[in-house]
Formats: structure tokens, sequence, C-alpha cells
């Protein structure tokens, strides 16, 4: 079972190039023409190295339900960043607020989970390395978090389980109890009977 007080939505702990981590916002652009380069997509696998599964649930469910589609420079929370669709040509700095590690590993995440999430590179015509990184760094970050929520079901299901056996061993009792008093009565009554 997952906790509110596990894992960190807002953690960051890496610090690559100051230029190279606000630059991920490439990533969540929609033309290819000035992707996400190899430095850009390296920043954003240091960010989800760095986290947990934990922290990458507590990032989405710290966002806002409101999330509305824009641009990844407007992006305030992994939701926000998951849905961005501005052109990547534009100013791609990510905000204060998105570029903190759990935040970028959560919304690559769920770019990557949602239908037609595709993440932009840019086009090195010779060299493809980019668009297999990212496709890289989107499949660490899923795994990281269904893992997490594969052992959340696991243990709610094992608690659920152990709560049900707990209850059946009350009824058996009970049951014992029933039948050990109804023999007593029979003998009883079979004992009156025969005076």
């Amino acid at each position: 079972m997952l906790k509110s007080n596990e894992g960190d939505g807002v953690k960051d702990v890496t610090s690559p190039a100051v230029d190279d981590k606000k630059k991920i916002g490439k990533l969540f652009g929609d033309k290819t023409g000035n992707g996400a380069e190899e430095k850009h997509i390296a920043a954003a696998s240091a960010s989800i190295g760095v986290v947990s599964g934990v922290d990458i649930l507590q990032a989405i469910a710290r966002s806002s339900d409101k999330a509305a589609s824009g641009k990844a420079s407007e992006a305030k929370d992994a939701a926000g960043l998951a849905m961005a669709n501005g052109d990547s040509t534009e100013t791609t700095d990510l905000d204060e607020a998105a570029k903190k590690d759990a935040v970028i590993a959560a919304g690559i995440a769920l770019r990557a989970m949602a239908k037609d999430g595709k993440f932009i590179v840019k086009d090195t015509a010779a060299n493809k390395t980019e668009a297999e990184a990212a496709k890289g760094v989107a499949a660490s970050a899923v795994g990281k978090t269904l893992s997490t929520l594969i052992i959340a079901i696991r243990n709610t299901v094992d608690s659920g389980l152990r709560t049900i056996n707990e209850a059946l061993a009350t009824v058996k009792q009970e049951d014992k109890s029933a039948e050990a008093i109804n023999t007593a009565e029979a003998t009883t009554s079979g004992q009156q009977a025969n005076n």
C-alpha cells in the first residue's frame, strides 16, 4: 500500500548543466526541427535515475486535475508536462516547478503511457541515437512507475487476504463454540429425559 507520506513528489537532486535540464521541455514539443538533443535526453535520464517509483507516483498525485494541454514551458506539474503540445521551436525552458527530477520523471512516464504519446528529438539524419535514447528513458520511467504500482497492489491484496483469513478464523471459532454448546445441551437434555 502506498502512503501519502512515502516518496517525494518534488524530489530534485540532480544538477546537470542548468541549460540542459531546463531544455528537457524540448522532448515534449510537437515538431522535429528543434527537438531534444542527446544532452537533454541525458539530463532526463539522470532525473529518472535518482527518483524512485514512489517519487514518480507522488509527483503524479500532486498534479492538478485541471491541467490543460499547452506548451512545455507553461507546465507546472507532471500532468501538464505530459500533456504539453507546444511547438518545440518556441521557448521550451521548463518552469521552476516542473524542473524537479520527480516531476520530469512523472511527466515522461505519463507521456510514454498515453496513447500516441511521443517525444520529440532532433533529427540528425545520419545518427538516430537520440530517438533510441528517448525510448530508453521513457521505458525506464514507465518501468519504475509500474513496478511500484505492482508492489502496492500486491501489498494491498495481501493485506485484504490477511483480513479475510482473520475473519474466517473468528467465524470458525464461533462455529466450534456453538457446536460445543449444542452438544452440551443435547447431552444435558438426554440426561434429563433418562431421569
